[in-house]
């Protein structure tokens, strides 16, 4: 199967010869980065409870992630929370050598509760 490779000129000013460079910037309160610093505490966690229980570091991946708007009804000095945030987990992780069993969903789901809490 042949595939056809297009190039083409880009005419517009380099970067670094603008006057003004327009970036996004993720800070602590944007969903990428709270699901990235969740994600690597899940990591740490797992191998941690994976050296503990067998000995090693198993395989696992633990970097997709998605995170779910909740709703609120804001106030003046305060509010409420409607609709909560919904974190969902979507990558996998080894959760059994021979018989021995490491509770990766519970490890996930505490690690996230920690996270917020603080």
């Amino acid at each position: 199967m042949a595939r056809e490779l297009i190039v083409e000129e880009l005419n517009q000013t380099p970067v670094e010869k603008q006057g003004l460079e327009i970036v996004e910037r993720k800070g602590l309160g944007h969903p990428d980065t709270i699901c990235d610093l969740i994600f690597d505490r899940v990591a740490v966690e797992l191998d941690r409870e994976y050296r503990k229980r067998v000995g090693e570091t198993l395989h696992f991946n633990v970097d997709k992630s998605l995170l779910v708007a909740g709703e609120v009804q804001t106030r003046f000095g305060g509010g409420e929370i409607k609709k909560p945030m919904l974190l969902v987990f979507g990558d996998r992780a080894t959760s059994k050598v021979d018989e021995v069993e490491i509770p990766v969903a519970e490890i996930a789901v505490r690690t996230a509760k920690e996270w917020f809490s603080q």
